[in-house]
């Protein structure tokens, strides 16, 4: 195309999309709206797990990855819903990682980006940090306001070494959403343990 593409940056959280529109400066989670006929530049990163970036019908699939920044280029012929998914076990929630891209007319593109500058919320730290916690099948969020230089510090960031408990914003222990009891269900009963030098 002899049209300027547009740039994407994507982060993939547990479990759910982020998605950044630099130029636009607006960003939403778990829906992808894109211009029809243009190419569109991705840059991808994890805030958790190595994840992957893929959307079928248009292109390539793409690793993400912690502290590390990949790029990926495609391009929707035309107008369209399209289903992106992550295509790589990540944990609990993987499976429900879904998103929705649609691809719109150009104008229509612009108007959706600019509505989203009054009705969308702000994406700033501490909005992110929310955001952050694990949580299985989001419904589609969007953010008319973006505070500067996320997606560079996602980027920067790295995981703890070695493994542990997720933590909430406030530093407490999560437990995965898939592994919370359901009420009345009794405790699992305690596995014997192999006796020390025995």
């Amino acid at each position: 195309s002899s049209q300027p593409p547009l740039d994407i940056q994507v982060v993939a959280l547990d479990w759910k999309w982020l998605f950044l529109y630099p130029d636009q400066g607006v960003g939403t989670v778990n829906q992808l709206v894109i211009p029809a006929g243009v190419p569109v530049h991705f840059k991808l990163t994890s805030a958790s797990v190595m994840n992957t970036f893929f959307v079928p019908q248009l292109g390539s699939m793409i690793y993400v990855m912690n502290g590390m920044q990949t790029e990926l280029n495609l391009q929707a012929d035309r107008d369209g819903d399209y289903l992106g998914l992550s295509a790589h076990f990540s944990g609990d929630g993987f499976s429900d990682m879904n998103f929705r891209v649609r691809a719109v007319p150009p104008d229509e593109f612009a108007r959706w980006a600019s509505s989203l500058h009054g009705a969308g919320g702000v994406l700033n730290a501490r909005a992110y940090g929310e955001l952050a916690r694990q949580s299985i099948n989001v419904p589609p969020a969007s953010f008319g306001v973006v505070q500067d230089g996320l997606f560079d510090a996602f980027v920067r960031k790295t995981l703890p070494p070695g493994p542990g408990p997720a933590e909430t914003a406030a530093g407490e222990p999560q437990v995965s959403p898939k592994a919370q009891p359901k009420a009345g269900t009794p405790a699992p009963a305690q596995q014997p343990q192999p006796k020390a030098g025995g």
